[in-house]
């Protein structure tokens, strides 16, 4: 009999805690508590926006040049001089478009100097004839113009590429080996850079630009223009993870000139830094002064130091600027360092040559 009553208390005691647990999980524990599905991570590193915002803007250009070769006359023939054989030869590059209306920016060597025929195909298939509007073979750049009443260029959107730091993230699109369009990505690897061209103070990047790819655009990752895809550092022809392309700032500064004149007005200074002392010191050092030449005038000598650049600091990048960006006419303020004494001097750019 007692132990049927302990038995009876112990499940009395059993069902009360049980109830006691439950009173408390409901008041403590919340009700809406899901069991959260696990799911793998979205991807989230794609440039699929920023090309969708690009691409439409570059175009594949197509261009006959003449080139004239000599041809071993017959040897039956009386002749005793080569015969020319005036032929033609096709080139293949890419574009930009700039503007709604159709001006288009392109590599001066994708289309030679002396082009029979430029033909522009869109980015949705569609060819036009185009006009060239002007050369700059001081930093190889050409305008062209296409014209449609019934087309819409898409243009793209210009970002200030002196704005651009090493390590961003930058793509490449253009026209390689006339494949069609394709995109490459990459990073900025350098910037300032001077490839045996004094105007061009390129960006490098490691983005694969291959041939083709020249005059296309080098773009970030909002979509905008950075730069025009130009020249490849190669041993073998292809792309060799060092590309250089021309900064949007400076190229647009070309097609001003271009679309207003035709040409470049472009000033010129008359005198030379000293590499080495630039590569060692950090310093720019006048290492050559042109004689009669507008800074010799305004008073600068050889090894003279720069210290100020338009009231700018004396750099390399400063420098570029008030020399590539320069037009005739434009004052120029150097202050220079000679013998431990500190002189101020002002010239004005003369026209290039």
């Amino acid at each position: 009999m007692n132990n049927f009553k302990n038995i009876y208390i112990f499940g009395c005691f059993l069902i009360i805690g049980a109830l006691f647990g439950i009173f408390i999980s409901y008041i403590f524990i919340p009700g809406n508590i899901e069991i959260q599905e696990v799911r793998e991570p979205k991807f989230a590193n794609s440039y699929n926006e920023a090309i969708e915002r690009a691409s439409t803007a570059v175009v594949n250009i197509y261009s006959e040049q003449p080139v004239t070769r000599r041809k071993i006359g017959n040897q039956r023939s009386n002749s005793i001089f080569d015969n020319k054989s005036d032929k033609t030869k096709t080139s293949l590059g890419s574009g930009v478009v700039l503007s709604s209306d159709g001006y288009i920016l392109t590599n001066q060597h994708v289309i030679g100097d002396r082009s029979i025929k430029v033909t522009v195909e869109l980015f949705d298939g569609r060819k036009l004839r185009a006009n060239l509007i002007g050369i700059d073979k001081g930093t190889d750049l050409a305008v062209l113009k296409v014209e449609d009443s019934e087309i819409y260029f898409p243009s793209i959107e210009i970002e200030d590429s002196d704005k651009v730091k090493i390590g961003d993230i930058v793509l490449a699109i253009g026209n390689p080996y006339g494949l069609g369009q394709s995109v490459s990505m990459g990073i900025v690897s350098a910037t300032g850079r001077e490839f045996e061209n004094p105007y061009s103070n390129y960006i490098q990047t490691d983005a694969s630009i291959n041939k083709g790819n020249s005059g296309g655009a080098l773009i970030d990752t909002n979509g905008r223009l950075i730069g025009i895809n130009t020249l490849i550092r190669s041993t073998s022809g292809g792309s060799e993870g060092v590309g250089l392309a021309i900064p949007s700032t400076n190229a647009l500064e070309i097609v001003s000139d271009l679309i207003q004149y035709g040409e470049v007005r472009r000033g010129w200074l008359g005198f030379s830094i000293d590499r080495q002392e630039l590569i060692q010191f950090r310093r720019l050092s006048i290492s050559s002064v042109v004689m009669g030449g507008p800074a010799q005038k305004g008073g600068l000598k050889k090894d003279d130091i720069l210290i100020s650049i338009n009231s700018n600091d004396p750099t390399y990048e400063n420098l570029y600027k008030t020399f590539a960006r320069s037009k005739p006419g434009d004052l120029i303020q150097l202050s220079i360092q000679r013998e431990g004494n500190v002189f101020d001097l002002i010239f004005t750019a003369e026209r290039a040559n």
